[in-house]
């Protein structure tokens, strides 16, 4: 006796078209209103060094496409959006996101002397340092609110969207695109740029393995806290604290990639430890489910 295979019902298969034709329209939005804009940017002789440019061009195009996504192409609305804050039950993840970022610098400019990059012994810390060091203290919340413009898309909307019920798989996807998101920057006077065409691919190149680490930490973050407000303080910091204390320490003269290449190696340990304990934990819950 044979049993009939089992076929997901119409409004089942109805909710999975709706949940590509949401994904692809996304990446067609988020895409296209960057892209367009930097090469007209770039057609124009501006440069995205400018802040002013930076908001205007792509700060807010991903929240933009998720926006636009959820309330006119799919309609599925906000509820899962992660716009609450979310204090009392998340207040852990806001303090890990505000601090995390102080650390990964210390790891990477201990790398950065450990490899000789960068050296401490002609290095005078100043006032100036230690102002920087408190400032970095709160300057990821207070920027929260611009690098929320790309978290509400990349994070509460694509990576739960992309490959749903896969979170690694899902993390690496989202890091890539992300990452391949950025690629025009190095051509149009961001972070990487100012060299020779070979240096700015290779700054494409580096975007793609900082993207999906960084996004193992901001999805470690989503997941729980059930905010986008924990990613976005993370995001900030990474850009505002790490990255430009980078810049600040080690200098321009340590080569035209090497800030990346720090932030990638000091992004490392950390994904390893979430990665590790999410493992830990998981079998610890089959374990006791057995």
């Amino acid at each position: 006796m044979t049993t009939a295979p089992h076929l997901p019902s119409p409004v089942a298969v109805r909710a999975g078209r709706e949940h590509h034709r949401g994904v692809r329209w996304f990446l067609v939005l988020a895409f296209g209103a960057s892209w367009i804009p930097w090469a007209l940017v770039r057609a124009a002789g501006y440069s995205l060094d400018d802040p002013i440019v930076q908001l205007l061009t792509a700060a807010f195009v991903p929240a933009f496409a998720a926006i636009v996504t959820r309330r006119w192409i799919t309609r599925e609305g906000f509820a899962d959006a992660g716009l609450r804050l979310r204090l009392r039950p998340a207040w852990s993840s806001y303090v890990i996101a505000a601090l995390l970022p102080i650390g990964i610098l210390a790891i990477a400019l201990g790398a950065a002397a450990a490899t000789g990059v960068w050296d401490v012994s002609g290095q005078a810390f100043g006032r100036t340092d230690l102002v920087f060091v408190a400032v970095a203290l709160v300057t990821p919340v207070v920027a929260a609110p611009i690098f929320w413009g790309e978290e509400f898309g990349w994070t509460a909307y694509l990576r739960d969207r992309l490959l749903p019920g896969r979170p690694v798989a899902t993390t690496f996807a989202t890091g890539l695109i992300w990452g391949v998101w950025h690629w025009p920057l190095p051509w149009v006077g961001y972070f990487g740029s100012g060299g020779s065409a070979a240096d700015a691919v290779v700054a494409m190149l580096l975007w793609l393995p900082l993207s999906v680490l960084l996004e193992f930490v901001i999805g470690w973050l989503w997941g729980r806290s059930g905010s986008v407000w924990p990613p976005a303080i993370l995001h900030g910091g990474s850009n505002l604290v790490v990255a430009v204390g980078l810049e600040r320490f080690v200098g321009p003269d340590s080569g035209a990639h090497a800030v990346t290449l720090l932030m990638c190696a000091a992004y490392v340990p950390v994904v390893a430890c979430i990665v590790g304990s999410s493992m830990m934990r998981e079998r610890r819950t089959a374990a006791e489910g057995q």
